[in-house]
């Protein structure tokens, strides 16, 4: 393995660690209508609160959203990975 290839593994691995702890939050109002709200880490939810400073409830995390930044970020650097590949040499006569 080439040292290119070992640093794009490290750095896919921060950057999997960086999408499961500083997570997309979102709430549910008005009859199920889901809100989105900002990212945050993950020991720190996010609450909905209107302008008079009424408490409208809690974030969840938007595991969806979750998700869809994993398999982005697995699908980039998947492409990095692959095109460092060292071709295979074909010897003559084979």
């Amino acid at each position: 393995m080439r040292a290119i290839q070992k640093v794009i593994i490290v750095i896919y691995f921060a950057a999997i660690a960086a999408a499961c702890l500083y997570v997309p939050w979102t709430t549910i109002y008005s009859s199920y209508y889901p809100a989105s709200l900002m990212y945050s880490f993950i020991w720190k939810p996010l609450a909905m609160v209107t302008e008079t400073k009424i408490f409208i409830g809690l974030g969840i995390v938007d595991i969806k959203r979750v998700i869809l930044e994993l398999i982005a970020i697995t699908a980039v650097f998947s492409i990095l990975f692959i095109l460092t590949l060292r071709p295979k040499k074909v010897l003559p006569g084979s």
